[in-house]
């Protein structure tokens, strides 16, 4: 019997990808755009507000022997959602001091905003932070650099490097005078402490970039770490002298959503980061490993946070993880994104999403289904860093 398979992603990329990878198999898929919701043997690959997760809450109530897969867990805010994942990680860090996302998860601190008119309240909840913002006024003392980000938004939204409490509000001010109602509906909102040495390489014109990873979760709960990574870079050079008055977002900021302004070439602003150049493989190696640990760590805290991140075994979701190697080689998290921008890999790369797309049909659909996991070779693979009850 085929595997009914409804597909429909907004993303023209990234719909036509997942639709030729099906289609290699076609005689165990058949894509179709009618049938009941709850057909026996059916995949369901929509957007997040187009899949019934009544219908697949119901059918596990029921220990339904009905074999139907879809393509994201309903409840993961306590990994997306900015805030909801800083809360996370003090509560988990302080029921294990020795986890690696001490050392790998930058300074973090939450702030609860309704209007600038009560910023002081906030950072005095905020105090540590607080209390620094007022030392970076103090002469003859190396100022610390903030960044401030909008827990629910992405794309770089809302992005603020800033020193002193009196930036902060100007950015407040500014905002809502302007009568922004995106902005003036974001309540949490997350300071992190910025990291100014990142690795930067001459080869590349010292342009600062980080690492989207694309992690798979898959039923209740394995979770791999996929080696098809990519390097995103800024449009130009780094500038760590860069202040609050000349803050360029095209040096600072690497998404490609943001480079846009920039004419460089997708070539120079999308690489493969097993392919950079003036990194030797060693180097690469222990980058990677640093990130599997990383991913690992997250989800052995996660998966016992029922309230905030809850896996099911009838559903797997793709997750866009950014990462930041610094200057002394060492990895730091920033945040996790679900549904993430495949686009942004371009057409130069699209292999690398094709692949990813295989692997994810080969290792995890498949099998789900009752087949046994197809043997074709792709040359990015899926590494397994989690499993319920297990660690690796």
């Amino acid at each position: 019997m085929s595997i009914k398979v409804h597909l429909k992603m907004n993303c023209p990329y990234t719909n036509e990808l997942i639709r030729n990878v099906l289609e290699e198999r076609n005689d165990l898929f058949t894509l179709t755009d009618s049938s009941t919701l709850n057909d026996d043997n059916t995949l369901y690959w929509l957007e997040y507000e187009e899949l019934d997760f009544d219908m697949l809450y119901r059918l596990i109530k029921e220990s339904n022997k009905k074999k139907i897969l879809a393509n994201s867990y309903c409840i993961r805010k306590g990994l997306l959602r900015k805030a909801h994942f800083a809360m996370f990680v003090q509560k988990y860090l302080a029921k294990q001091p020795n986890s690696v996302l001490r050392d790998h998860y930058p300074e973090t601190h939450i702030l609860d905003l309704i209007h600038p008119d009560y910023l002081e309240e906030a950072l005095n909840e905020a105090f540590e932070l607080r209390d620094t913002l007022e030392a970076n006024t103090k002469e003859n003392t190396e100022p610390i650099p903030f960044i401030l980000k909008a827990s629910i938004l992405d794309k770089a939204s809302e992005l603020c490097i800033f020193y002193t409490q009196a930036e902060l509000e100007e950015f407040f001010t500014s905002k809502y005078d302007d009568d922004d109602e995106s902005i003036a509906n974001v309540r949490e909102w997350i300071v992190q402490r910025y990291i100014k040495n990142p690795k930067l390489l001459p080869i590349y014109q010292n342009r600062k970039f980080h690492l989207r990873v694309y992690v798979v979760a898959e039923r209740n709960l394995r979770i791999y770490v996929y080696d098809g990574i990519l390097a995103l870079f800024a449009s130009f050079p780094y500038d760590a002298a860069d202040n609050d008055q000349t803050f360029d977002r095209l040096r600072h900021i690497t998404n490609t959503c943001v480079q846009i302004e920039s004419k460089i070439d997708e070539e120079d602003l999308v690489k493969e980061f097993f392919s950079l150049e003036s990194m030797d493989d060693d180097l690469r190696s222990r980058i990677f490993e640093q990130i599997k640990s990383i991913v690992k760590d997250i989800f052995t805290g996660l998966h016992n946070e029922i309230t905030v991140f809850q896996p099911i075994r009838n559903a797997f979701e793709i997750y866009g993880f950014d990462f930041l190697i610094d200057e002394n080689n060492q990895v730091y998290f920033l945040e996790a994104n679900a549904f993430p921008d495949f686009k942004q890999t371009g057409n130069s790369l699209s292999i690398l999403i094709k692949e990813l797309f295989q692997n994810l049909v080969q290792h995890i659909v498949l099998p789900y289904f009752g087949y046994e996991e197809s043997s074709e070779i792709t040359q990015r693979k899926l590494h397994l860093v989690y499993e319920k009850q297990k660690t690796f």
